[in-house]
């Protein structure tokens, strides 16, 4: 072996510098349970950091609280702020532009966040019109299905389809989903 391999081969003894990647951060604002129970598990299985808030008032829709709790979140120590709601058939396009003038991203569902869900299961493009009969079709495809019990393990063997029939949906139509951005952010997909 010459020298010059030699030299080459031993460790230096100099000290690097850090080469730790920066971990991102995202802070997701819940509308609900179901949400929250979702991204709270996923949190073993992405390789980031999520912090997730549920916003419980007396009344639905919370979107309007979810969307000021994002708002008065430190958002300087977040990689994003997303805000997760549902928009009951309602048009939410003035609260979703005002979300994003004030640095928040939005993953809102046509009629709620089982549109979602359900999209895991099987491509549903019939209208679904009210949460009540969103939850109906959800556990029709998955029994074992309870509001407020949802993991993302149960339903981690269709999320990659769930992200394709969702870019296929109409945004603001019935049914259709913006949860699907998110994932992807999350997931780096």
């Amino acid at each position: 072996m010459s020298k010059r391999a030699k030299r080459e081969r031993e460790t230096s003894l100099r000290r690097r510098g850090p080469r730790r990647e920066e971990q991102s951060v995202y802070l997701i604002v819940c509308e609900g349970e179901t949400e929250k129970g979702y991204f709270d598990s996923m949190r073993g299985h992405t390789g980031v950091r999520i912090h997730t808030v549920h916003v419980r008032q007396a009344k639905h829709p919370q979107r309007e609280w979810v969307l000021r709790t994002a708002r008065g979140a430190g958002h300087e120590q977040y990689t994003d702020v997303w805000a997760v709601f549902d928009t009951d058939g309602d048009d939410v396009t003035v609260l979703c532009d005002q979300a994003r003038r004030n640095g928040i991203e939005t993953a809102c569902s046509t009629p709620t966040f089982e549109t979602w869900l359900i999209l895991h299961l099987a491509d549903h493009r019939a209208a679904l019109g009210s949460g009540a009969k969103a939850e109906k079709v959800l556990q029709a495809h998955f029994p074992a299905w309870r509001k407020g019990r949802t993991r993302f393990e149960d339903f981690e063997h269709g999320f990659r389809d769930a992200l394709e029939r969702a870019e296929l949906l109409t945004p603001g139509s019935d049914p259709s989903t913006g949860v699907h951005r998110l994932v992807r952010v999350i997931l780096r997909d």
